[in-house]
């Protein structure tokens, strides 16, 4: 006759009363219960255990405030969220700053840069300097129309050679800049026939943010120069006094179904997905300008959904629905396991670089990659997880917030 296991009662082995224990584990539920005792915890409800194998109730907590959520973001002492569409920045729990609204993505990626914070939803993508907001994505020019003004002729010459030198093909394009320094991608070339020596033209472009910078290149030339800058929707201007040299020719603004993002030496890796393929395509930003992506040369393809993109001190980890992999500081493509991640926002890097990251099978670090809880812990993965790295009570703790669902891989059943 068999009788139901009852749970021992949590008793420190030492005397002092200080609920410390010397060799305690932690949570350990990959084992049978009869062979813990009181070296680890079988299930742990609102208990912290701290570095020092000290277990006590954990924190309580109370509602900041109230609202229809779609994310949530922490930077200094700013706290952002997205409430029913509306981007607002919260000042206390009844005081608001609204930044921006009609939001309609909801799978959103966070990041922070020199202070900035960064989202984008696979929508809209935005930058948030304290209680402003700009926007990342940034539109390109159109030149609407481009006509010569002023057409001069060359000498007459004896020695042709078979070339006409009353014509040439004279290349445009646009930029437009906005207050802050960033300059978009070119708009598509506006091709016209002219003498080589033509002194004047009239471009048409609708005016956008700070001003239109017009580029010219030289008759049947290639390479494009600063003509003029202007304020207004038509210029007037000499292509043959251009200054300096357009370097951006081949970039696009940041794609437009980019979802999740981090930073690393420099440069943005965005992330956007192609459900009808189950493939994610990884951009690469130019150097220095998060705005502005070589979709031609710069991006790594990768199986399944990416749920976690997160720099650490050896390049950046990259986790899908299927695989977990390093793009290591050469560009390099590493495999590290074979299964993936739960999608939301799971990962995060402490203070000595190391990333930390919620998967299929638990809590991950790299580099060096390493399963931290796959042996020891069983816990259903979550259909989404929301993770953080804090710094509480003179600890480093990383900190994971699932939906339910999801079955855990290594799942024990108990004898009773």
């Amino acid at each position: 006759m068999s009788r139901p296991w009852r749970e021992p009662r949590l008793t420190p082995d030492e005397k002092d009363g200080s609920g410390k224990f010397s060799k305690f584990a932690g949570l350990v539920n990959t084992r049978s219960r009869k062979d813990l005792g009181l070296d680890a915890l079988y299930v742990g409800d609102n208990v912290l255990i701290s570095d020092t194998n000290k277990v006590r109730r954990r924190d309580g907590y109370s509602l900041y405030r109230a609202g229809n959520f779609q994310t949530a973001f922490g930077l200094g002492n700013n706290l952002y969220v997205v409430d029913a569409g509306v981007l607002q920045q919260l000042t206390s729990p009844t005081d608001v700053i609204t930044l921006a609204s009609g939001l309609t993505g909801v799978d959103y990626g966070w990041g922070e840069l020199n202070g900035d914070a960064y989202y984008a939803n696979g929508i809209e993508a935005g930058i948030v300097r304290g209680n402003t907001h700009t926007p990342w994505r940034l539109t390109v020019p159109t030149i609407t129309s481009l006509a010569v003004v002023t057409e001069g002729t060359l000498p007459s010459t004896t020695l042709n050679m078979g070339r006409d030198y009353a014509s040439a093909k004279w290349r445009f394009c646009a930029t437009y800049e906005t207050a802050d320094g960033r300059e978009t991608a070119p708009s598509d070339i506006f091709e016209i026939q002219s003498s080589p020596v033509t002194a004047l033209f009239k471009a048409t472009i609708p005016p956008a943010y700070a001003r239109t910078n017009i580029y010219a290149s030289e008759p049947d030339g290639v390479v494009f120069r600063l003509a003029t800058q202007t304020t207004s929707d038509t210029a007037t201007f000499n292509p043959l006094i251009a200054r300096r040299e357009l370097t951006t020719l081949g970039t696009s603004s940041l794609p437009t179904s980019v979802y999740m993002f981090d930073f690393f030496q420099g440069r943005c890796y965005a992330a956007e997905y192609i459900p009808q393929v189950d493939i994610s395509i990884v951009w690469v930003s130019k150097s220095l300008a998060y705005h502005l992506y070589d979709q031609a040369n710069d991006f790594i393809m990768l199986p399944g959904k990416v749920g976690v993109l997160v720099w650490c001190n050896e390049g950046m980890i990259v986790g899908t629905s299927q695989k977990i992999y390093q793009i290591k500081d050469s560009g390099e493509l590493n495999l590290l396991v074979n299964y993936g991640v739960v999608p939301g926002l799971p990962g995060d890097t402490d203070a000595e670089s190391v990333a930390y990251f919620w998967t299929q099978r638990g809590i991950c670090k790299a580099m060096p990659f390493e399963n931290l809880s796959e042996k020891d812990v069983s816990m259903p993965p979550g259909l989404r997880a929301a993770s953080k790295m804090i710094y509480l009570n003179g600890m480093q703790q990383f900190v994971t917030v699932t939906q339910g669902g999801g079955e855990p891989f290594n799942a024990r059943t108990e004898r009773t």
